[in-house]
């Protein structure tokens, strides 16, 4: 007798397996949206970046997608923030003890993205061609990539000061470190108005970091 119930209520449940599928978590699914958006934003101009193209990227459905974000603004600029705050991450607490020039080249090596997303120049492009039209997003943009390193280089400059690292007044600290992001990174404009212009290579990139920290820390060091 159990054995047949046993038995039921295994058919019972097998069937449920076979129906429709459990619906994916509301987190899983703005995770869906977010990353089919920035892939959008990365090979379509923004002005195409419509709630019913995302909704299409994602595989779900223009409803689905407005019960999550209020509005495309809204969505857009979630999306580009997720994309642009992991390039630069905050250093680890194993290597809050290096020497400052170390702990600064950790601070400024770029968090590669997968291959897919390599192509973030696209964003940019299409933000600064549109920073008038989508203000909100532009600005999102600037905080959460440089805003946020220079952030942890302004933390880390305080730190050196304190530790006698290096001498310079705190009113010069933004300034500092404006001047040493300006440094090390190449200036954009130059693959912007040039888009076939080739990438410095990986070596080129260490090499100019490495360089732009040496001079910067050489004008600063006690």
């Amino acid at each position: 007798m159990s054995d047949d119930n046993s038995s039921t209520e295994l058919s019972c449940c097998d069937k449920a397996r076979r129906g429709r599928p459990p619906r994916m978590k509301q987190a899983a699914r703005e995770a869906v949206i977010l990353r089919a958006a920035a892939q959008l934003l990365m090979e379509t101009p923004f002005d195409d970046v419509t709630m019913a193209v995302i909704a299409a990227k994602a595989g779900m459905s223009k409803r689905t997608v407005y019960e999550l974000f209020e509005s495309r603004d809204d969505l857009l600029v979630r999306a580009v923030i997720n994309f642009s705050r992991s390039f630069f991450l905050p250093l680890k607490a194993e290597d809050s003890q290096r020497p400052l020039s170390e702990r600064l080249s950790l601070l400024l090596r770029i968090n590669a993205p997968s291959e897919e997303n390599w192509n973030k120049l696209e964003i940019l492009r299409s933000a600064v061609a549109k920073a008038r039209t989508y203000p909100v997003l532009a600005r999102k943009l600037y905080a959460s990539s440089r805003g946020t390193l220079a952030g942890f280089l302004r933390a880390e400059l305080v730190c050196a000061i304190e530790r006698g690292e290096l001498v310079l007044p705190l009113p010069d600290i933004d300034m500092a470190v404006d001047i040493l992001l300006d440094m090390v990174f190449e200036n954009p404009l130059t693959r912007l108005l040039h888009p076939d212009a080739p990438p410095l290579s990986e070596r080129e990139v260490e090499q100019r970091r490495e360089f732009a920290i040496a001079i910067f820390l050489r004008g600063i060091t006690p």
